[in-house]
């Protein structure tokens, strides 16, 4: 609500209003029509001018100015931008006249958390957790694998979603999370609260719609309204086009603009890039909780529920990918297309990679060798697609092509990369180790690593992945899904001793 300078309290108008000039409410000319007579009231309920708020949040870093006027948008500044806050109360502020500014900075102090977010510390705090949850509390063993989730159930994302889409589907209530044992569930909401967070305040950034959108929607609708008012009584409409068509179109045209400013459109494609880092944090903590519940044989019911949800969390990633890549394509902003179109390739690869892990288990790998080649010429294909379109767009300067090798070329060579090894993953041919490597093996596996414990017999599955004996009995190789180990002190007669170990 705005404070009237001549109504407001003795209090408010002994108010300093310019903190520069040091003048007072009381001072300022109700009619006045200049910046430093002009006023804002803040969310927090001070009274400033316009002048003293333009500096405050430096407003010659997002807009060209000319003389007394503000002309057209500036690149926004580089570096960390923090929050413009209020000179009495330290409140932040969010005045409409300011949306660049304070999307900005809110994008800059999220982005921050995200990266002083430690995945590794998070990681063993979640495995503590879920390691002193008593046995009987998890239904363990039993129960056939279910199949995968359809298609259209498992990728259920409405079209009227949001962009992103809501952190709701991640949350303690989310049906992702249903019939998953209550504690795995607290352990996975304790341990992905802060990213909830993250992803609220980067979710309203991109809701959040500017003070030029509004002004430009409002005029619009203002001229809209009369001129059909006009055209309804005019006998000069073509009868291929509509009163309402009609109207509109000239509503823009008196406007000045065919469309809406678009300096939302790089906030909300930013915001989503943040959001997409979020994401791809939660996938890493529930696979790490996938490798929990396989260690701990929890059912594989319980197994496959979890697994459908990392699912549907690298398919969020891609859905918005592909609708904030068209956003930007639409409002021609190139580097942020390609930048857009590295989350989309990495998602594809994660939804496949997940895959894999998961049909590990029930060794159902045959399936996927066809796929992972289509898979990675397919990221090939996006990867030359899409540099060849910011080339033709942007010109062939030296300057643009440094920045597309920089800033996409090579991170999108090492998605193609990873695509690459999973191909020889699943082809079963590796590298060949060293003998220093292979005696720091022993060394670790001799020496207790990861709770094996082992005399020191290495054997190896029909395809040659090494394997040590533990506890007697058969099992899967990790890596082929051949049969290993054997009974009764037997070892299984197509496996062999490891030599070169």
């Amino acid at each position: 609500m705005q404070v009237c300078p001549l109504c407001a309290n003795e209090a408010a108008q002994n108010q300093v209003v310019d903190v520069i000039g040091g003048k007072q409410l009381r001072e300022i000319n109700p009619h006045g029509e200049e910046l430093d007579e002009l006023i804002i009231t803040l969310t927090c309920g001070h009274v400033f001018t316009v002048e003293t708020l333009d500096g405050i949040c430096e407003l010659g870093k997002y807009y060209t100015r000319q003389g007394d006027a503000w002309t057209s948008l500036a690149p926004p500044p580089q570096g960390l931008q923090r929050p413009p806050t209020c000179p009495h109360c330290r409140e932040p502020i969010k005045s409409l006249r300011y949306g660049r500014v304070y999307k900005r900075a809110d994008l800059d102090m999220s982005e921050q958390g995200i990266a002083t977010f430690d995945d590794a510390e998070f990681c063993k705090d979640l495995e503590n957790d879920l390691t002193k949850v008593l046995a009987t509390e998890l239904p363990v063993g039993g129960g056939e694998a279910e199949e995968e989730l359809d298609a259209r159930e498992k990728k259920a994302i409405r079209s009227n979603e949001p962009l992103p889409v809501s952190s709701k589907r991640f949350k303690n209530n989310s049906h992702h999370l249903l019939g998953t044992p209550k504690p795995i569930k607290k352990a996975w909401i304790k341990a992905t609260g802060r990213l909830i967070i993250y992803y609220d305040d980067a979710s309203k950034v991109a809701a959040t719609t500017s003070s030029h959108v509004r002004a430009y929607e409002a005029a619009v609708a203002t001229l809209y309204r009369q001129y059909l008012s006009e055209l309804k009584n005019s006998n000069y409409v073509p009868a291929t086009i509509t009163h309402a068509d009609m109207a509109l179109g000239l509503a823009k045209k008196a406007c000045g603009l065919p469309a809406p400013p678009k300096a939302d459109v790089r906030f909300r494609v930013e915001a989503c890039w943040l959001t997409f880092n979020i994401r791809l944090h939660m996938v890493a903590l529930a696979q790490k909780v996938a490798e929990i519940l396989v260690k701990t044989k929890v059912a594989e019911k319980v197994q496959s529920r979890w697994a459908d949800m990392i699912e549907n969390i690298i398919y969020s990633v891609e859905r918005d990918a592909s609708m904030a890549i068209d956003l930007a394509q639409k409002s021609q902003f190139n580097r942020q297309v390609v930048r857009t179109v590295l989350f989309l390739m990495e998602a594809q690869y994660q939804a496949f990679s997940h895959r894999v892990d998961r049909y590990l288990i029930t060794g159902r790998l045959e399936n996927l060798k066809k796929e992972v080649q289509d898979g990675c010429a397919k990221a090939k294909v996006t990867m030359e697609q899409y540099g060849r379109q910011f080339r033709e767009a942007m010109g062939f300067r030296v300057s643009h092509q440094q920045w597309l090798k920089d800033n996409y070329g090579t991170p999108a060579e090492a998605i193609v990369a990873k695509w690459a090894a999973l191909i020889t993953r699943l082809d079963g041919s590796y590298t060949p180790i060293t003998d220093a490597e292979k005696r720091e093996i022993v060394k670790a596996l001799m020496g207790g690593f990861l709770g094996i414990k082992t005399r020191g017999h290495f054997n190896q599955c029909p395809k040659g992945h090494a394997y040590v004996i533990t506890e007697c009995g058969e099992s899967r190789c990790p890596e082929c899904n051949s049969v290993i180990g054997g009974s009764s002190h037997t070892l299984n007669p197509s496996n062999t001793r490891a030599m070169d170990l």
